[in-house]
């Protein structure tokens, strides 16, 4: 036969292998289970010599099932989770954990012993953030590394390789050392469009040791995804394989990043897409949403961008869901006909058959679930929110307990995770993103119910790939482009195609789904008001300890976080001078500091006396987002007021845009500081002075009015604090406020006090937590000094 190529994929279970011929048919497929260990402290570790074994052996069954010859396998890919291998100089596996046991020389994915590390690097606010979403998670390496540096100094410093495990798999494949991008990129801080490691903040948490030699222990050489490793499969390798020595190894990717290579690209009769208008859908035990473009797209609540994570020259955004298929199993365990079966792929395909019939069609199957819904973050809502805390809800539930009932909450739950994955790609579509079809993989993909579902609920068409085995295939991809004769992009095309295409259905269905839209974000809310109103009560045997007040501080963007006022009122007159209003800087002060861009332009067409164009607001919007460009900066004070604050929860609600919030957060490197967390008046009914901006950002963040603090710069947005029922500081620290009567004007609109130093802000709070706990002693001494005359 013709040559044929091997794919590999180590999960968290498991180490499959398929062998795939030139045009991506599974030819053969084998599966071996590893073994993980699991300890108090959330340590999950496995043992990279039992994966290796895992891999070995289901390569060589896959050839077996295959039929093919050895001397045919023109190439080799590998993926894997993105979990930490530690080895020592000469490739010996070293402990990572309490056991000391070298065999356990790998630190799952899923392990968060490091929760507190990740924490510590992400008030650091560097830079390097931005590009893995503004927050580094305690799955990802750094985190790790520091752990192992502090818990584990002996190992830290024996330590001759830190490895992605992909990467592992590759070096051990090989024998090269050279790391991939997208596992340096995506999990490590890697900064592949400056093709450098980020030093500043490796030396600000204490991890210097990993810089030298040229951080060789990490990654000295770091190349594209598919790049031909050494001189291919070394001698050992080739023996555990039953493969021939030098058969080109490539160059590996994070398992999900496999599924998405292999369904961004892939033909659909015939027609070859353009990757970038394409949602890579990858439903498995999680979720996650893959997208790529051209430009780097910084999207609050997803992780990227990425540059080559995946193809070359291209940036990857990832937004997801915690659990998917982990939050069926979970509402099927809820149903006593059901809990036997959860998890087994049979169970699923029985119940969906039966679902479908019952109402007629898959679109059918949501009037079963019309007045039952789910919200099914019960790991915590990894976008669009950043919600680690975040819990499942179930609304609707009676006492019957039937099938018909099981069927409907297994419907109810489907409904859910798609309005889950609507709101990712909301997000994603109001970052720039347009996309043409969602392309689905993954062990739940493989549902006609879920993806017709999916698409209704989106209102995109979702399209499966033809290949039971997607990851596997992004993998053996990776050994065809190895091989030579082909890039990434032809192998995507020539090796991956889709099939069945499910279509949105409108009409009623498509009503019926908006109305559990709204019921869902409702849901959400309540989740949301219902942990704020429990961290005012913690019963464990003591009295109840009240939370720490503010629990949330809400900051004005322009004039507070931004030095942005004197640039914006500047710009602001330069625009309606063209259009024959003219005011002086004074004035434009007073009028509009604290409003809303419309407000802006109703004052100036009522100056005017006639209406101004219809693109006023756009230009307006450039002229002053091209001078931020140039000459914003960001207020003295923030990053060390939020410092010394210790991280709690804050947020922006400004009277910009959030196109304009976020610019301006970019530009003076304050973004990870607040993202997700932006509200703009956009978002409601009613501006400052009204209080439905503020009151809106607390419901957001899930505090009652009376627990935030307001820091606002301007009368107007004094005003609408008071009207919400919040405290607020009047801040007059920026370039724009002139002399002391500002700060008057401020506290006469209701500020408790005016300052002018943002370092000052939490000696500020201080000083009101004082009088706010004195306040009810002093009342009751009022109150018994009045009984005893």
């Amino acid at each position: 036969m013709d040559e044929a190529f091997i794919g590999v994929d180590v999960g968290t279970g498991s180490a499959r292998a398929g062998v795939f011929s030139s045009y991506g048919q599974l030819l053969g497929y084998a599966r071996r289970p590893i073994a993980i260990w699991r300890e108090v402290g959330d340590i999950v570790e496995q043992s990279s010599a039992d994966i290796w074994a895992a891999t070995a052996a289901a390569v060589r069954a896959a050839l077996a099932d295959a039929g093919v010859k050895p001397q045919a396998i023109a190439g080799l890919g590998f993926d894997a989770t993105c979990s930490l291998v530690v080895l020592d100089p000469a490739g010996k596996p070293l402990p990572v954990g309490p056991s000391g046991d070298p065999a356990r020389n790998v630190i799952v994915w899923m392990d968060h012993r490091a929760i507190a590390e990740a924490e510590e690097i992400n008030r650091g606010g560097h830079a390097a953030l931005r590009y893995v979403g503004g927050a580094i998670s305690p799955e990802m390496q750094p985190p790790k590394l520091l752990w192992l540096a502090r818990r584990a100094p002996r190992v830290f410093a024996a330590a001759g390789h830190f490895l992605d495990l992909a990467d592992f798999l590759t070096y051990r494949a090989s024998g090269a050392l050279a790391r991939s991008a997208c596992t340096t990129t995506c999990k490590w801080l890697y900064l592949g469009h400056e093709s450098r490691w980020p030093s500043d903040l490796f030396d600000s948490v204490g991890l210097q040791a990993l810089a030298g030699p040229c951080f060789s222990r990490i990654g000295a050489e770091i190349v594209a995804p598919g790049t031909a490793l050494g001189r291919g499969l070394a001698p050992d390798a080739a023996r555990d394989f039953g493969l021939p020595p030098g058969v080109p190894v490539a160059a590996g990717l994070i398992d999900a990043h496999a599924g998405a290579l292999a369904t961004l690209g892939a033909t659909i009769d015939g027609e070859v897409a353009d990757p970038c208008r394409r949602l890579a859908l990858i439903l498995g035990t999680s979720a996650c949403c893959m997208a790529i473009a051209d430009q780097p797209r910084f999207i609050p609540g997803a992780w990227g961008p990425s540059y080559a994570a995946l193809t070359p020259n291209q940036w990857l955004v990832e937004g997801g869901q915690s659990a998917f298929g982990a939050a069926i199993d979970r509402l099927m365990r809820m149903c006593p006909g059901l809990a036997d079966d959860a998890g087994k792929p049979h169970a699923f395909d029985r119940l969906e058959r039966e679902i479908v019939a019952r109402a007629g069609g898959a679109s059918q199957a949501a009037r079963l679930a019309r007045d039952l819904h789910v919200a099914p973050d019960f790991l915590g809502n990894r976008s669009p929110f950043a919600d680690p805390a975040a819990r499942g809800a179930v609304v609707g539930l009676d006492l019957v307990d039937d099938a018909d009932s099981a069927e409907a909450l297994y419907v109810a739950g489907l409904c859910g995770l798609a309005q889950g994955l609507a709101q990712v790609i909301r997000m994603l579509e109001a970052g720039g993103w347009a996309f043409d079809a969602l392309v689905a993989s993954g062990g739940a993909a493989r549902s006609a119910l879920v993806r017709q579902i999916v698409a209704d609920v989106v209102g995109r068409r979702v399209v499966a790939t033809e290949t039971s085995e997607p990851v596997l295939l992004g993998s053996a991809m990776l050994g065809a482009v190895a091989a030579g004769g082909r890039t990434l992009s032809e192998a995507m095309s020539s090796m991956a195609r889709l099939s069945a295409v499910c279509e949105p259905a409108g009409g009623e269905i498509a009503a019926l789904h908006a109305a559990k839209r709204r019921a869902f974000e409702a849901i959400q809310e309540g989740e949301r008001r219902a942990r704020a109103a429990m961290l005012e009560c913690r019963v464990d045997g003591a009295a109840a300890v009240p939370p720490l007040w503010p629990q949330v501080i809400i900051f004005d963007c322009d004039g507070v976080i931004v030095d942005s006022e004197t640039i914006a009122f500047e710009r602001t007159l330069a625009v309606l001078r063209r259009y024959g209003v003219d005011l002086d800087v004074d004035e434009a002060r007073d009028r509009f500091l604290g409003v809303s861009a419309q407000s802006i332009r109703k004052l100036a067409e009522s100056r005017r006396g006639a209406p101004l164009p219809a693109t006023f607001l756009d230009e307006l919007s450039d002229e002053i987002l091209a001078a931020f460009e140039r000459e914003l900066k960001g207020m003295d004070g923030v990053r060390e007021a939020l410092a010394e604050l210790g991280g709690g929860k804050v947020c922006i609600a400004s009277s910009s845009s959030l196109e304009r919030i976020r610019a301006s957060l970019r530009i003076v490197g304050f973004s990870r500081l607040f993202e997700p967390h932006l509200f703009s008046a956009a978002e409601v009914a009613r501006g400052k002075p009204a209080p439905d901006l503020f009151l809106h950002a607390a419901r957001r963040m899930g505090a009652a009015p009376d627990d935030c603090l307001v820091i606002e710069d301007s009368q107007p947005g004094v005003l609408a604090a008071r009207r919400a029922g919040m405290t607020v500081f009047g801040f007059v620290g920026g370039g724009h406020i002139v002399g002391a009567a500002h700060g008057q004007r401020l506290r006469a609109a209701g500020a408790t006090l005016a300052f002018d130093d943002m370092r000052e802000l939490p000696r500020r709070i201080r000083d009101q937590r004082e009088r706010r706990a004195a306040a009810p002693a002093v009342a009751a001494k009022r109150v018994d000094h009045a009984e005893k005359r």
